[in-house]
């Protein structure tokens, strides 16, 4: 029941906002903002700064969907937190760059810090992502595999890791949205233990732990 309240809380995280569109005037000129009115006789067009703009309809050659998904910068960076939530709660921060292709795929290379068991790891791994649409409002599904360097300083301790997210990218502007995602992540890893007498350790081994979580996700979009 607490996953469906926080799968629920993660789509409610996007406001409504007003879709740009692109209108293209018959004289070649292209006008970006929200269509307050469109009919038979008139278009009027509100741009970022406020101004409303208003053109007779035969002078409107097309208007579309404003494309935020492959406006200007191909570069792009995440900053999420995550959680996975679990008997031991474990957490996460990942910070991803990377290159947009087109309107639909991009891929980067990503870093960042998780507390996994009470284990502290230092992620590295490869990221894509596909998006649906190019609107505002774009819904994704995107991948992640990598190692895991343990923050223990034993270099013997390490783990690899591999996931998949499905989620929305709310964009507020040109150069900044809201992530939000859910979706599974797998965990391998090798941990370093004691046998302890008296406060003194007598034997050490190692043991395996996989994980198999529900994970969910909540940041930033800069471009």
């Amino acid at each position: 029941m607490k996953y469906r309240y926080i799968i629920i809380f993660i789509f409610l995280t996007h406001y409504v906002f007003a879709q740009r569109r692109e209108v293209t005037l018959n004289n070649g000129s292209v006008i970006i903002g929200v269509v307050k009115t469109n009919n038979d006789s008139i278009v009027k067009v509100q741009t970022k700064d406020g101004t409303i703009w208003q053109y007779s309809k035969q002078d409107v050659k097309s208007i579309i969907e404003y494309d935020y998904v492959t406006y200007k910068n191909k570069i792009y960076s995440f900053v999420t937190g995550g959680i996975m939530p679990a008997q031991v709660f474990s957490s996460s921060l990942h910070i991803i760059n990377g290159y947009r292709f087109n309107k639909h795929w991009q891929a980067g290379i990503g870093v960042g810090t998780e507390n996994i068991a009470n284990r502290g790891y230092l992620p590295l791994f490869l990221h894509g992502q596909f998006n649906f649409s190019k609107s505002a409002s774009t819904p994704f599904i995107s991948a992640m595999a990598g190692y895991a360097m343990s923050l223990s300083n034993n270099k013997d301790e390490w783990g690899v890791t591999a996931g998949v997210q499905i989620g929305i990218n709310q964009f507020f502007s040109d150069h900044l949205g809201l992530s939000t995602s859910i979706g599974y992540r797998y965990g391998y890893f090798k941990e370093k233990n004691f046998n302890m007498w008296v406060g003194i350790p007598l034997l050490e081994y190692y043991t395996i732990r996989e994980i198999n979580r529900l994970e969910l996700r909540i940041g930033l979009v800069f471009r």
